[in-house]
């Protein structure tokens, strides 16, 4: 039997991102049955911006630690074969992949650290190995708008047709006339103290609006979590362009898998997957 564990910073995410994802790969690897763990949540990394070269905060330090202890202990003493943390980027990071990434290793790197020698070698490998970090964009429910099926799962009613002002959802932003006075309300008062902000780019947000027009009030545990169960990965990129964080995720587990990415050939966000020619004996994890 092979185990995978995530690693996940929102609610969502720990009640289906493992189903949902465990749709789209073989129930087998190498003979052995594979088992998707529930995921294990911890605080999200990105909330604020990340600065490059700044030191890596005591969130993505529990990160790290946590993909450590998964891989090097397991639950009830069991190691995982495959330990993916994910995070959201959030709107801080927007463009900034690379920087968080940047992050994420020297948490690793820190962690690592502070072992001897011998331990420290064992669990390079075991990283290298076993272990990856990705992201999704700017957030998980902007996924939900390239699949109209899984937007009327989520509460968004008939007739409630979002707008969007790009086709690729990791791009998320709208432009709906009925959504921005409040998004011009929400940027005088959040700008104030975090000048990145732009509501008009925040999903779940947008999401929650559109289902309370219908007269549906989005409950993430419930709503959120069906229709991200059901959620069809294959269409939400409308071209070979669109989603390269989520493809950077879907090719580390094909890969692991030994299968072809269910999206098909498309960009890879290349701070998230490296090139094929990288020497990953020099990587500090997978993907990194």
């Amino acid at each position: 039997m092979a185990r995978i564990k995530l690693i996940v910073t929102g609610d969502l995410e720990k009640l289906a991102l493992h189903d949902s994802l465990r749709r789209l790969f073989p129930s087998e690897r190498d003979g052995d049955e594979v088992v998707w763990d529930k995921p294990r949540k911890l605080h999200c990394s990105t909330s604020h911006r990340l600065v490059r070269g700044n030191k890596p905060s005591v969130p993505m330090l529990a990160l790290a630690q946590a993909m450590l202890d998964e891989v090097g202990i397991g639950k009830k003493g069991q190691p995982a074969d495959l330990v993916v943390v994910v995070d959201d980027v959030e709107l801080g990071n927007l463009g900034q992949e690379g920087i968080i990434a940047e992050h994420f290793r020297a948490a690793v790197n820190e962690k690592l650290d502070k072992f001897e020698m011998s331990a420290r070698d064992r669990y390079r490998s075991l990283l290298r190995d076993k272990c990856s970090f990705h992201l999704l964009c700017p957030m998980t429910e902007a996924y939900l708008f390239g699949d109209v099926d899984a937007l009327r799962v989520a509460g968004v009613q008939a007739g409630q047709n979002p707008m969007l002002t790009h086709d690729d959802v990791e791009r998320f932003e709208t432009d709906d006339p009925a959504w921005l006075p409040t998004c011009k309300q929400e940027n005088m008062s959040r700008q104030k103290t975090t000048a990145w902000w732009v509501h008009e780019r925040h999903p779940k947000h947008y999401l929650e609006h559109l289902t309370e027009r219908g007269g549906v009030f989005y409950e993430e545990t419930d709503h959120g979590k069906r229709a991200l169960i059901g959620l069809l990965w294959g269409g939400v990129p409308k071209s070979r362009a669109d989603t390269p964080v989520l493809r950077a995720l879907l090719e580390d587990l094909s890969d692991w898998f030994h299968v072809t990415n269910p999206l098909g050939a498309g960009d890879l966000n290349a701070f998230l997957y490296p090139l094929r020619s990288v020497n990953r004996a020099n990587l500090v994890l997978r993907n990194l």
